[in-house]
């Protein structure tokens, strides 16, 4: 990132407005791309978004300055809800609730594969490759998106016959989205999808320069950066498992407070603390949103239905965050340091154990349909 600044000219608030434009649009993107999705089937708006990633990095690796950069990187804003909308209904839909919490965690756990490989290839293999050539960089990780759209395009050209049906088309019994929000549930997880992904874009978006302002090498930074990344994968996979509907409250409000504890060390430097810290944050920014994606999952009146409306919702109020996690922290910084950011980002995570307590995953007493009819 330190590269890019650089080449382009940009300051931090300037970097942390471009990090935040795709979230940006995201927020108007969201809720039309679960109408989308409803409408043409996941496999084709799955494909559609996997190609719009694909453009976005392409686009980034022609950027001239501030406007290209973030106009590019706001093309991966109509690209990622179709992704992130896609992954959770499909797996309501072809997955019982005794086997959502691996499948959600599985899916969940995607991305951090793809985060991790990022940060660990693009100062230790990929730059010094091309030459300290980040265009080249960015031009690469696009053509990595046009090969795994060809490969899900392979894969799934012959579903099941059993999810047939919602994979071509929306599924009987969706309702309008203004109907989902009449439940107290869902509101409520939409709070905490907003205070979530304030701190985990924050956090994904700044922390090796972070980490490089605390005195560690280019390589250094995105080698910690990216371990975050590996006790996420077993985090994302085995921790939702362990979320009963009769204990996932409480542990929700445990992963919080965790993750918090593990961010409060990078306030004061660099040390075997924040080694540890980051490691644990790592764990628990993997686990909390598959959690919270299982009250949507298994409630009475979401389901495999209306999963495709409650995710957008979910997503859309979450990248209000995400819009504004990476910017904040780039403000604070402009300041002197790191330190002040990260003090805001445990006090949120705090925030968010708190707000966790008074989550009810028990259905209401009238029904989506009957209220829609």
């Amino acid at each position: 990132m330190g590269d890019i600044s650089d080449d382009l000219g940009l300051s931090r608030s300037q970097m942390g407005s471009v990090l935040g434009a795709w979230q940006f649009v995201y927020l108007g993107a969201a809720i039309p791309a679960g109408k989308f999705l409803d409408r043409v089937g996941l496999r084709s708006g799955l494909l559609v978004g996997i190609a719009l990633v694909a453009v976005s990095g392409f686009l980034r690796a022609g950027a001239g300055g501030w406007y290209s950069l973030a106009a590019a990187v706001g093309v991966f804003g109509l690209g990622g809800p179709l992704i992130s909308i896609g992954a959770p209904t499909l797996v309501s839909a072809w997955f019982g609730p005794e086997e959502r919490g691996l499948a959600v965690g599985i899916a969940v756990s995607g991305p951090v594969v793809g985060f991790m490989a990022a940060l660990l290839t693009a100062n230790a293999v990929l730059m010094p490759a091309f030459d300290d050539q980040w265009r080249l960089v960015v031009a690469a990780y696009a053509g990595v998106a046009v090969l795994l759209g060809l490969a899900f395009w392979a894969v799934t050209a012959r579903p099941p016959v059993s999810v047939a049906s919602p994979w071509k088309r929306s599924i009987a019994g969706r309702v309008p989205n203004r109907a989902l929000l009449s439940v107290p549930m869902v509101r409520h997880i939409l709070l905490l999808a907003i205070l979530t992904f304030f701190i985990n874009h924050a956090i994904a978006n700044w922390l090796p320069e972070l980490l490089r302002d605390h005195g560690l090498s280019p390589t250094s930074a995105g080698f910690w950066a990216a371990i975050v990344s590996v006790p996420g994968l077993a985090a994302g996979i085995l921790l939702p498992r362990l979320a009963r509907p009769e204990i996932r409250r409480p542990l929700l409000v445990i992963f919080y407070l965790l993750l918090g504890v593990g961010l409060l060390p990078l306030a004061f430097g660099w040390g075997p603390a924040s080694a540890m810290g980051i490691l644990l944050y790592g764990a628990m920014r993997s686990a909390v949103l598959p959690v919270a994606m299982l009250f949507l999952m298994d409630h009475d009146e979401v389901g495999p239905a209306n999963m495709a409306g409650a995710a957008a919702l979910y997503f859309t109020a979450g990248e209000i965050g995400g819009v504004s996690g990476p910017v904040v922290v780039g403000l604070l910084a402009d300041r002197g340091s790191f330190g002040p950011a990260v003090f805001l980002l445990v006090g949120v995570a705090c925030a968010l154990a708190v707000a966790a307590l008074r989550l009810d995953n028990r259905p209401s007493s009238e029904k989506l349909l009957s209220e829609s009819s």
